[in-house]
């Protein structure tokens, strides 16, 4: 006797799956109308004698209620594949990417009539204008706004250079064309009152091909940056200012720069040697020490109380409510906010044990619990959870596989995490922000930069990356492992990457023995281009590939996609009657679509290299927009060059597309005479 039959792939229909461009199997049609038919097949082969089989008829009735409730069944059997999927991803320790929030450099604006530095501590919080529940934005580090802006910005090399407008200096290299000492960089401050405290400026470069490439190995420390000495220039004397952190690294890429003036020193306005006529200006300068500053850096803008900050806001206090507590096993609890950062989580547990009769105090008694990504390498005693940042549960051990969360009542308390993460509704640079809460002579922040997040992976998207991620075993061995672990990232906004192993794509792909260079194409687009890495995302996945998961001793060099614009000249025919402009306009966001480099092609984005082939174009068109009759004419441009008619665009390994200006021209078909 045979109870079933043995199914292998082949005999299953493949149906989209939840991602673009995957697959999955159907173990049975989902709708009920196959239910009905199914059953209504099998009637004259099991019941011949039910002939008459009328709309009122009992059995008709009872196959078309089957058929609805069989569509509920099927449609969760069919999930099984998926399900059975990412149980064995789990199992194998894949996690899904969290989301990760965008990092934002605001400008502090402060009253006119300050009559002193305001201090913005780290955490004041600026309201995002987005609709709805509206997005946060907080500061990361500490700050003393001065009242007033940067006015001059002046280059002393071989000669004086000077920049009026600090927001726009096109260009300006800050320590002349070919750096060398003595060369100074000189800051005008206008200003009512003298600086004191931490004083930020943020920093903007010119990107160039060299800025835009960031390289790494293990076997070298980061961090290395030309000296520079800061000094506040007085009437007196040049009194050296103390570097707090320095995100800019010398001044040679984004970010910020905080300096600590002290209170106590007379900082008084003068005026610069070669403007005798300008009025006087707090000055600081900052002076070449070495000769290794690197050459081809140029600034773009320059702006006064600049601070980094993060789209999260801090939840602090917040109790947790127990989900469950089995007799025996590991318990659970839920974070009021999601989704969480990863790694911003401190709880607190107290111990009501420890302290029978209530005499002590209950803070006392709290311990501090850290964050593993997995409690089966805990010891019983280990004071450790796992975090499911989506979600916001909060898993703790058993007492075998980590300590158990001891008996009270709401004794488990998260003492600090930040909540946020996404691409939706962020603010563009140049919105101004107000502060949450008011605070006198503070007027709100205005965005200079920011980058787009990351929403947190799908489970369709962690069932095509989780096999690839299993197979590199957490290490960048062969290319397929560099770009696959480089979406793991954290805090970065990566979409897809492409590895050139033994290619520096600095140098138009010239070999490179030793060398691995990875493509990084992020998740947030342009206003009106393509979308390009920002500087601080090459550096973190370059950083992340050479010395957290790559091999000893191979450097990393993260570099933007280099695009080449596809535009398509055609002549389109379609029946008569039709819409002639509308069917040119859905011609033309066909061809954009399949050439976006992020949904493109078969869904998952244009691949990277090849070539753009007009035949599968000419069929797309022809399939996709069922109002057209024939293609008359097709050719390709790139990059503005017009090639032959019928010829395919060949692209380099490493390089992607991008939709250009098409002529489209759209021609009624002619009726039969």
């Amino acid at each position: 006797m045979s109870w079933g039959r043995d199914i292998r792939l082949p005999d299953l229909p493949m149906v989209a799956a939840p991602v673009d461009g995957g697959l999955e199997p159907q173990l049975a049609e989902p709708t009920r109308q196959a239910v009905r038919g199914e059953v209504a097949g099998r009637i004259a082969a099991y019941t011949p004698e039910w002939t008459n089989r009328r709309p009122d008829d009992a059995g008709v009735a009872l196959v078309r209620a089957y058929g609805t409730l069989a569509e509920a069944v099927n449609v969760r059997l069919n999930l099984a594949p998926r399900k059975l999927a990412l149980e064995h991803l789990d199992i194998a320790g894949v996690r899904a990417l969290e989301a990760q929030p965008a990092q934002a450099v605001l400008a502090i604006g402060v009253g006119p009539r300050a009559p002193a530095p305001v201090d913005v501590p780290a955490g004041s919080a600026f309201v995002g204008p987005g609709a709805g529940v509206p997005m946060v934005i907080e500061t990361l580090r500490d700050c003393q706004a001065v009242p007033g802006t940067l006015a001059t910005v002046a280059a002393l090399a071989d000669s004086w250079i000077i920049g009026d407008r600090p927001d726009d200096l096109g260009g300006l290299a800050p320590f002349g064309p070919r750096p060398h000492v003595p060369a100074e960089l000189w800051l005008g401050i206008d200003s009512p009152v003298a600086p004191a405290g931490l004083l930020s400026i943020a920093v903007q470069l010119v990107a160039t091909p060299t800025t835009a490439a960031f390289s790494a190995d293990a076997t070298t420390p980061p961090g290395a940056q030309p000296t520079l000495r800061w000094e506040a220039l007085t009437s007196a004397a040049a009194s050296e200012l103390p570097v707090d952190h320095d995100d800019t690294n010398g001044l040679t890429q984004d970010g910020v720069l905080a300096l600590r003036v002290d209170p106590t020193s007379t900082w008084d306005p003068r005026t610069l040697p070669s403007r005798p006529g300008d009025p006087p200006r707090y000055w600081l300068r900052a002076r070449l020490i070495t000769n290794d500053y690197p050459a081809g850096r140029r600034l773009a803008r320059i702006t006064l109380n600049g601070v980094t900050a993060i789209a999260a806001r801090s939840i602090r206090g917040d109790v947790l409510d127990q989900v469950a507590r089995p007799a025996s096993g590991r318990s659970t609890y839920r974070l009021s906010q999601v989704p969480v950062v990863p790694g911003s989580l401190l709880i607190d547990v107290a111990d009501a044990s420890a302290d029978v009769f209530g005499a002590q105090d209950p803070t006392s008694l709290e311990m501090v619990w850290s964050e593993v990504d997995d409690l089966a390498n805990a010891g019983p005693e280990d004071r450790v959870f796992v975090l499911d940042a989506a979600a916001g549960i909060v898993t703790f051990g058993d007492g075998v596989e980590g300590r158990a969360v001891p008996d009270g009542y709401r004794n488990v308390i998260a003492r600090v995490y930040a909540a946020g993460g996404g691409t939706s509704g962020l603010p563009a640079p140049g919105d101004l922000l107000p502060a949450q809460r008011t605070s006198p002579n503070l007027t709100g922040a205005t965005v200079l930069t920011i980058t787009g997040g990351a929403d947190a992976e799908t489970a369709g998207e962690l069932v095509q990356r989780g096999p690839t991620e299993i197979s590199s075993r957490g290490r960048a061995v062969a290319p397929g492992d560099y770009a696959t672990l480089a979406l793991g990232a954290r805090g970065v906004d990566v979409a897809r990457a492409h590895c050139l192993p033994g290619r520096d794509p600095r140098s138009t792909g010239a070999v490179a023995p030793g060398l691995v260079g990875i493509v990084v194409v992020p998740r947030t687009r342009g206003a009106s281009g393509p979308p390009e890495p920002t500087p601080s995302v090459l550096r973190s996945v370059a950083d992340h590939l050479a010395r957290e998961v790559g091999i000893v001793g191979a450097e990393v060099v993260a570099v933007a996609p280099r695009y080449r614009q596809i535009a398509v000249q055609a002549v389109l025919v379609a029946r008569a009657g039709s819409d002639l402009a509308g069917a040119g306009s859905a011609a033309r966001d066909v061809i954009d679509h399949w050439l976006d480099p992020l949904d493109g092609f078969d869904g998952t984005g244009w691949p990277f290299g090849g070539a753009v082939q007009w035949g599968l174009l000419n069929r797309l068109l022809l399939t996709t927009l069922p109002e057209l009759t024939a293609v008359s004419r097709l050719a390709l441009r790139i990059d503005g060059r017009r090639l032959a008619a019928c010829a395919d665009a060949v692209i380099e390994p490493g390089e992607l597309v991008w939709p250009g200006p098409h002529v489209i021209e759209v021609l009624a078909e002619e009726r039969p005479s």
